[in-house]
């Protein structure tokens, strides 16, 4: 059958993909791909709705956090980490202004990944209709010929036995047997 777009599938799938967006730290990912060939991890940059803010001495904390606070950023439910001995991560949501026009981006390529897809399964499955059609039409074909081939073969084999018949053989004449010495 051929696909449309549905609705509720479409806004399902960009769902996931923001949740997927704002619970994601950006940065470099280091299984962000797969490489088809050998199946290995390759490495990329992925967006993220969460930032992790590197912080080289704790005396820094406050000033920094107090400064990301007041340009929009608020705090994850996992905070702060330490990374080191003197550095500290703190992670912070990134503001709406700077979420906006990524989520934007990747919500566009979620739509047009899904009208792609709905795309290629109808072309494969008109693809599959028109090779089905065809191969019922060659079969039909095929047995019209070997029923015109049987039926002429049958016609030229009469042909062939009346024009082979034998004649009824007529009675030859008995001659007497040859003498001869013994």
């Amino acid at each position: 059958m051929l696909k449309q777009v549905d609705q509720r599938e479409l806004q399902a799938r960009k769902a996931a993909a923001e949740k997927q967006f704002r619970g994601r730290k950006a940065g470099v990912d280091h299984h962000a791909s797969i490489d088809p060939v050998t199946g290995r991890s390759i490495g990329g940059y992925v967006a993220g709705g969460i930032e992790a803010i590197l912080v080289p001495y704790a005396e820094d904390l406050i000033p920094v956090y107090i400064q990301k606070i007041t340009e929009g950023y608020t705090l994850t439910p996992v905070g702060t980490v330490s990374v080191g001995t003197t550095a500290f991560e703190i992670y912070m949501n990134r503001p709406e202004s700077q979420i906006k026009p990524t989520l934007a981006a990747i919500l566009q390529k979620v739509e047009d990944d899904y009208k792609a897809e709905i795309e290629a399964h109808n072309a494969a499955f008109i693809e599959s209709e028109v090779q089905a059609q065809i191969n019922i039409e060659v079969r039909r074909q095929e047995r019209e010929l070997t029923e015109a081939a049987a039926k002429r073969r049958a016609e030229i084999e009469a042909e062939v036995r009346a024009t082979y018949t034998p004649q009824p053989a007529t009675e030859a004449a008995k001659t007497a047997p040859a003498r001869g010495k013994r």
